[in-house]
């Protein structure tokens, strides 16, 4: 099974998307593969890299699949950590910057109390 199958049924099983959205996105899988469509790695699947200090001491740090961010993100269950921190963080934002093709940082916020985020597509 394919890296990317994994990634998906991993997020069905952690509630990070829906079973239907998973399978929406294994179909997609297929279909790529039975048409034949030859697609380098890094330009089919760009990643979204999250990384979370914060000021008592925890770390987060997430990479997942641009594709399956965008869901992860529209079905509101945000991103580990950053709820909880007192940072006004609009996923609205984000998920547009993701979908206009944006690269690089994208987010690099560093908070008074010593909270840091920064977010990354690559």
């Amino acid at each position: 099974m394919s890296q990317e199958k994994l990634k998906i049924l991993e997020m069905i099983e952690k509630n990070i998307i829906s079973p239907k959205e998973g399978s929406e996105l294994l179909k997609a899988l297929d279909s790529k593969t039975e048409e034949g469509v030859k697609i380098k790695k890094k330009e089919a699947f760009k990643m979204l890299k999250i990384r979370i200090k914060s000021s008592d001491g925890d770390k987060v740090n997430v990479t997942i699949p641009l594709e399956f961010a965008k869901i992860a993100l529209r079905s509101k269950k945000g991103i580990p950590k950053l709820d909880q921190m007192d940072i006004d963080f609009d996923f609205e934002e984000l998920i547009g910057m993701i979908e206009s093709g944006a690269e690089g940082k994208i987010v690099d916020i560093e908070s008074d109390d010593g909270d840091i985020v920064e977010i990354y597509i690559e």
